[in-house]
């Protein structure tokens, strides 16, 4: 018995090294082989550990870690399923009071935070948000693993705000992140993590609260993280990327091209940095398309269009398929197809993307963190074909969704605004098709509340202020004009916005100033939008349909 016992030892001994040295590895290259022959490794040794052993709930907690490795790269809800069993084993073992109890608390933690990820069920986040709770009960101010689990209880946190829409919970985030950040030193190794993280957080209270001060500090942090992280650095291609998309925020509130140049020039240098088989290649490419996606809206250049949907459909192609990314990936490709459908007016472009927003909505059921979303895309997609084709089905289809999607967005959630928004546009076409007051009616209500939700300052305050009452919509436009000065990337748009309102009230009323004055804006936005800009043929159309009434005789 003693000779076996030395050779099973000696046998576990052997199989640890195989696994660090290949776990090492795919740390590196990302190659699938090696995780393979990692998991095949500690399934062995779990085999030769017995259940009685000290040794058994680490081998348990050590095949669970890999097997949500596996996960990440590949999207089997299996593995995931399997980690969440074997975490929960491995607890069991270890009594109240055990050293390891909080290491436990923490990794069964962020397996079930991924599983919320997945499927969008709130009942695996507040379990997460509960055992990051308990583990860091356990680890006192000064032990080495406190500010690991200040960061983790503070992502379940920015998560359930996310989905939930509480503020309290992005609040109490980002004062864990502050206080991570507080407690290490400008040299530690994780500081750059820390000044990602709080960064992170305060862009997304950035984009519910609409206050400058939360996106400059955002972008502070994310400029110094980049700093920290070199070339070289393993995790330097996650700071270009968050850094990145926090340019994107900043060019989306402040309109300065060179913002939305770097943010792209970032996303191509993380994209070198995941090459095709890195864990994190669909992601890039997917950045990338979004903001080349934004600048063709800015700039009107195709080639940033038609880059923007080889990239997402290559994003797509490359993912497997029940990844819980794959949603996402379907959403980002379907809209670009709508934008492509908008400048071109090809049909297939937006069947293909309606096709693409039903198959997304199917991977989003009821409880899905991102279903309301889902309902509002598909929404909006046949809202815009029924613009095309005139079928009454797409815009009462349009409308449910919508109705669905608020209900989904109770007071206090973030996207709340926009849903109001989008209904309300949706019911002021039905007035226009069908004439009942009853749909203009309540299609002002929503505006109204809407704009509420978006004061002054609010990313979105100029958006709102497109109300379908007559009699307030011309000062709304103005008000929107002035939030968008000569340079902005919509500034065009509201030129265009104001002279169509002036046009309608001209028609009304018969004042001659109100025709004049909408001819001056459709000229000064055509001239904003050159031959190649996707919006050119709306001015020209616009700008001679007012021209038109200088001809007739005035009233």
């Amino acid at each position: 018995m003693t000779w076996r016992l030395f050779l099973v030892v000696q046998l576990q001994f052997v199989i640890f090294q195989c696994f660090v040295v290949l776990g090492t590895r795919f740390q590196q290259r990302g190659d699938r082989k090696d995780l393979d022959e990692v998991i095949q490794h500690l399934r062995s040794t779990l085999q030769l550990v017995p259940q009685g052993d000290p040794q058994h709930s680490s081998s348990l907690n050590n095949l669970a870690i890999a097997l949500q490795i596996q996960f990440e790269q590949r999207g089997d809800a299996r593995d995931l399923d399997e980690a969440i069993e074997l975490h929960q084993s491995a607890l069991q073992l270890r009594p109240e009071g055990h050293p390891q109890q909080s290491s436990l608390f923490n990794n069964l933690a962020t397996a079930l935070h991924m599983r919320f990820e997945q499927r969008g069920d709130g009942k695996d986040l507040d379990e997460a948000i509960k055992y990051h709770q308990g583990a860091l009960q356990l680890i006192p101010e000064g032990h080495s693993q406190h500010l690991s689990s200040l960061n983790n209880l503070a992502g379940a946190l920015h998560a359930r705000f996310e989905q939930r829409g509480d503020g309290k919970d992005l609040d109490e985030a980002i004062q864990h992140h502050q206080r991570a950040l507080q407690l290490r030193s400008e040299d530690h190794p994780q500081q750059s993590c820390s000044l990602n993280n709080l960064a992170n957080a305060l862009q997304t209270r950035f984009n519910q609260q609409g206050d400058g001060k939360d996106l400059d500090e955002a972008i502070q942090y994310h400029r110094t993280a980049l700093q920290l992280r070199p070339e070289g650095h393993p995790l330097r291609s996650v700071s270009l990327n968050s850094f990145a998309n926090a340019l994107h925020t900043l060019f989306q509130q402040q309109g300065d091209g060179k913002d939305l140049d770097e943010a792209i020039q970032h996303h191509r240098t993380a994209l070198q940095l995941r090459p095709e088989g890195h864990p994190d290649h669909s992601a890039s490419l997917n950045n990338l398309a979004s903001t080349l996606s934004t600048r063709f809206h800015q700039g009107g250049d195709v080639k940033d269009l038609d880059e923007a949907i080889q990239h997402h459909r290559t994003a797509l192609q490359l993912m497997p398929e029940g990844h819980p990314q794959q949603s996402s990936l379907l959403n980002n490709l379907a809209n670009t197809l709508s934008t492509r459908f908008d400048q071109r007016g090809d049909g297939k472009d937006l069947d293909e993307a309606i096709h693409y927003h039903r198959t997304a909505l199917q991977l989003r059921p009821e409880g899905h963190l991102l279903h309301s979303a889902s309902l509002n895309n598909l929404a909006n997609a046949l809202s815009t074909r029924f613009g095309q084709g005139g079928d009454g089905k797409d815009l009462d289809e349009a409308i449910q969704h919508h109705r669905t999607a608020l209900q989904l967005r109770p007071e206090g959630h973030t996207d709340r605004s926009a849903s109001l928004n989008n209904l309300a546009n949706a019911l002021s076409t039905q007035f226009d098709q069908r004439g009942d007051g009853k749909d203009l009616d309540e299609a002002i209500q929503h505006h109204r509340t809407a704009l509420q939700l978006r004061p002054e300052g609010h990313p979105d305050h100029s958006a709102s202020l497109k109300q379908p009452c007559q009699y307030t919509a011309i000062q709304h436009h103005r008000t929107a004009l002035q939030l968008r000065p000569e340079g902005h990337p919509h500034h065009s748009a509201s030129l265009n916005n104001l002279a169509n309102t002036l046009s309608t009230r001209f028609d009304k009323r018969g004042d001659g100033k109100d025709l004049d004055e909408a001819i001056q804006h459709h000229r000064i936005a055509l001239q904003l939008r050159p031959e190649g800009h996707p919006n050119r043929s709306v001015s020209l159309n616009n700008l001679a349909n007012t021209s038109v009434n200088t001809i007739s005789p005035r009233r």
